[in-house]
């Protein structure tokens, strides 16, 4: 028997610091309410643990910004029913206007003072409406076009621009002898890169006299360029009174035209309107042209892309293709672009289309910012965990109202379409924002359900079962009290090598 080590009591004392600690693991747990209270006790649950907190608070973050923007839609829409009504009453006093019955001087004048006070009205709403001092209906959140190629021109008189023509265009203005039918007359033809607008003149002193109007109606008569627009210019064009030559007016190269407010790229046509190329995202859109080609069968089919954005579209000769058959080939290639067009075209067909076939096509990218209101509507910095939204300019000019008068009977009969074409804008743009706050009311539904579910998920891995944990320290107090008695029953063995000595 020994009594310089008593290795029971060292055996049962290392016991009862192990059952201590552990009865005091078991307190911190219960006390906290949380299974990792630091690294040691689960390194790699306390990593995904904190990854998905993070995530959960940003998903939280995320439902009051998205609770923000319906709010801040709310607040728009509300103010352009305002507006909506306001258009309806103008209409109505244009209406009114345009009978026969009123006299100018009089009636009509104080229908007008009516209509300027409308206008006031609509500009003071459009710069008034804001949410948290972002002003909504100025034209600030708007996402803006691309100016795309513009003609400046000079003939007859007049300065004027026109807008949607191909780059590269040339614009030239002519004037013919009507051989004695005396009648007015602008027409406008297209030929290759040159468009050629002509106004007819009478016999004798018989000038013709054209607005610029009748001039974008001529334009927009050729499919290939309907959506262009003349602008910049007032008043009428008159032609010489003689049997001159047919003179050429100023042909002027189109240029591209950048603008601050570019977010899209410019539609290509094809010269006799059967083909259609739109940019399905905004900005730059990194293409630079296209070109469709046919083969013969076993030859290529689909869509190439060059790294300088040269697109090349591949059909097959004898295949029919309708536009929703290209679209795909083009989506599949990461081409931002659709192309539109009726029916279904054989692959050879392409090689007809004026203005495709083997040749390229320039795509003109619009450039500049957009004014657009980003709303962040997920935990992550991706594009799919944002959300634009754009609203135009809801002012009297911005709805092309500024100049609209309903002094004579005239002016007020076509005031008319033109305040019928600003309900119709403000309603386009109302949908757009109703459809918005829809679309906001269901993420904030998915934000919530995803949350809940990670929550669900962060709990298990962090948080701790109470009745598993306090059956563990019942165990383990049992245990210290085992100890310390052990410890005790070890302390006195020694004693008993003093009943040798008796």
């Amino acid at each position: 028997m020994r009594i310089q080590h008593n290795i029971s009591a060292i055996n049962a004392n290392r016991q009862l610091g192990i059952n201590n600690n552990s009865v005091a693991k078991n307190l911190e747990k219960l006390s906290s309410g949380y299974k990792i209270n630091r690294a040691g006790d689960d390194a790699a649950g306390l990593a995904i643990s904190e990854k998905m907190r993070s995530q959960i608070r940003g998903l939280d973050q995320a439902t009051n910004n998205a609770n923000d923007g319906i709010s801040l839609v709310q607040t728009a829409e509300g103010a352009l029913n305002e507006t909506h009504s306001i258009l309806q009453r103008m209409k109505e006093l244009a209406t009114q206007s345009s009978n026969g019955t009123y006299q100018n001087d009089v009636d009509r004048e104080n229908i007008q003072k009516e209509v300027d006070a409308l206008k006031s009205e609509i500009d003071r709403i459009s710069t008034s409406t804001n949410f948290n001092k972002i002003n909504l209906l100025d034209g600030s959140l708007g996402a803006g076009e691309a100016t795309g190629p513009v003609a400046n021109v000079t003939a007859f008189g007049k300065t004027m621009n026109i807008e949607g023509l191909a780059e590269g265009t040339k614009v030239v203005f002519v004037q013919n002898a009507d051989n004695g039918t005396d009648t007015d007359a602008v027409s406008a033809s297209l030929s290759g890169d040159t468009l050629t607008i002509a106004l007819t003149y009478g016999e004798s002193t018989h000038a013709t006299t054209a607005t610029v109007e009748d001039v974008q109606a001529a334009i927009q008569n050729i499919a290939a360029l309907k959506d262009a627009k003349v602008t910049g210019a007032t008043g009428a064009l008159t032609t010489a009174t003689n049997g001159s030559a047919v003179g050429t007016f100023e042909a002027t190269g189109v240029a591209k035209t950048d603008t601050s407010v570019a977010t899209k790229a410019t539609d290509i046509y094809s010269a006799d309107g059967k083909i259609k190329l739109t940019s399905t995202k905004d900005g730059q859109t990194g293409i630079a042209s296209f070109t469709f080609a046919s083969n013969a069968a076993g030859g290529a089919e689909g869509v190439t892309v060059t790294d300088a954005g040269a697109v090349t579209i591949n059909l097959l000769d004898a295949k029919d293709y309708s536009a929703e058959d290209i679209n795909a080939q083009l989506k599949a290639a990461g081409v931002d672009w659709k192309v539109e067009f009726s029916g279904k075209l054989a692959g050879t067909a392409f090689d007809a289309v004026t203005g495709f076939g083997s040749s390229a096509k320039t795509v003109a990218d619009g450039t500049g910012t957009s004014g657009s209101l980003t709303l962040q509507i997920g935990a992550g910095a991706t594009k799919d965990q944002q959300v634009s939204l754009n609203i135009g300019n809801m002012s009297s000019k911005g709805l092309g109202l500024d100049s609209i008068s309903v002094a004579t009977q005239d002016a007020a009969l076509s005031s008319i379409q033109t305040i019928e074409d600003a309900i119709n804008k403000v309603s386009g743009t109302r949908a757009d924002l109703g459809a918005l706050q829809n679309r906001l009311e269901h993420t904030v539904n998915n934000l919530g359900v995803t949350s809940e579910n990670l929550t669900s998920a962060e709990s298990r891995i962090r948080d701790v079962d109470m009745a598993k944990e306090m059956m563990e320290m019942t165990k383990n107090n049992v245990l210290t009290q085992a100890a310390q008695s052990m410890l005790a029953q070890a302390n006195t063995q020694p004693q008993s090598i003093l009943k040798l000595l008796q």
